[in-house]
């Protein structure tokens, strides 16, 4: 149901008429003044909306699309018109593209910057809205999408940014450990600009407003003037810079995890450095007259101290308090898991510095026990 039509060779928008004019109008017409749409030149009528909106639709069997129109696409478009024009933007309504491959809801101009507002009540696959999205892309029009039902649709949008995230990912498949997948979870909106780069927002086209991942209700007026003033498309694009350099971090990271997560096991779960200095002690215990070196006891001693200063400095690491890993308790098995604080590359540095730290303490350890070995297979032949 289209707000404009052209009467006599002029474009006329209906909600731009006062009663008085569009009485006479209506008047004009029931007197054979012929009424032309301005989507499809098809013959038309005039009608008031449930809510008062002045309006024109198409006369039976046009075949245009713009029968479809709901009287709530109806409603919002007009108001997205009413407001652009209050904010002193050239405006049109259903505004149609010189090769007519495309008609924009709403089409608003101000110094150089153009920008089309399209309702979407019906159900749009991601496919179609990518393809539709792209014909704006390509003229450099700045294009909104007013996607109602948005959380209905959320896993098809979802589905392309988890997509998109892998074709960023430097490690394909693997399992990164200590990264809350969590983090990379955002609204539809969020999923298409980052995925697709296209501009979008929930709808909820019963009482007409408007919301994002982090407003759950924004009037229309207020969102559109957003939108104008660009401070919308800033929230996207910041949005989507913070979600790069997550990932970014992320790949930066991995290595270094997954090293930590092996010291994890050869320092706590397994005891694997523990285990190395138990068997050559029970060789050492054996003997009577190994028994009585009271310089290798010492050794051992020494072993023994730096594998427990090595489990407290873990224990350390991964704290809270230490600023590098954060804890979470698991939804639905009751345990709480540590998850690498992906914030800075500071915190990447610190962790790294974490990781060498071990490895060079291994390095230090094996070269220690290399050598008792060493010295009490000299002593005995026993390796």
């Amino acid at each position: 149901m289209p707000l404009k039509a052209i009467v006599d060779g002029e474009t006329i928008i209906g909600p731009d008429l006062s009663v008085e004019e569009w009485t006479t109008l209506k008047s004009r017409h029931k007197k054979g003044l012929t009424i032309t749409m301005g989507c499809c030149g098809a013959p038309g009528h005039l009608r008031i909306s449930t809510k008062g909106t002045q309006h024109f639709y198409h006369a039976v069997d046009t075949g245009c699309n713009y029968e479809q129109e709901s009287r709530e696409h109806l409603e919002i478009k007009y108001q997205i018109y009413r407001t652009c024009k209050s904010e002193n933007w050239e405006t049109y309504v259903e505004f149609p593209a010189p090769d007519r491959t495309w008609i924009s809801d709403v089409y608003a101009i101000k110094d150089g910057r153009k920008v089309v507002f399209e309702i979407q009540i019906s159900t749009i696959s991601p496919n179609v809205l990518e393809e539709r999205d792209g014909k704006y892309r390509n003229e450099g029009i700045e294009s909104y999408w007013l996607l109602d039902n948005f959380l209905e649709r959320s896993k098809d949008f979802a589905s392309w940014y988890h997509s998109h995230l892998k074709e960023e990912d430097d490690r394909l498949g693997e399992t990164i450990p200590y990264i809350d997948d969590s983090i990379f979870e955002t609204g539809p909106e969020n999923h298409i600009f980052i995925a697709k780069g296209i501009r979008s927002v929930g709808l909820n086209a019963q009482n007409q407003t408007l919301f994002t991942t982090n407003n759950k209700e924004i009037p229309l007026a207020v969102w559109v003037r957003e939108v104008l003033k660009g401070n919308y498309q800033h929230y996207l694009k910041e949005t989507a810079a913070a979600y790069h350099h997550k990932r970014q971090l992320k790949n930066l990271a991995a290595p270094w995890l997954i090293e930590f997560r092996e010291f994890y096991q050869k320092i706590i779960r397994d005891a694997t450095y523990r285990k190395k200095v138990d068997s050559c002690y029970r060789i050492f215990n054996a003997d009577k007259t190994l028994r009585k070196e009271k310089a290798l006891q010492k050794k051992f001693d020494e072993l023994y101290a730096e594998i427990d200063w090595l489990g407290k400095e873990y224990h350390s690491c991964i704290a809270e308090s230490y600023g590098l890993f954060m804890w979470k308790k698991i939804p639905g098995k009751g345990v709480t898991r540590p998850f690498f604080r992906l914030e800075s590359e500071l915190k990447n540095r610190k962790l790294q510095e974490c990781v060498k730290m071990f490895k060079q303490w291994e390095a230090s350890f094996h070269s220690a026990l290399g050598n008792l070995e060493r010295e009490i297979s000299a002593d005995k032949r026993y390796f």
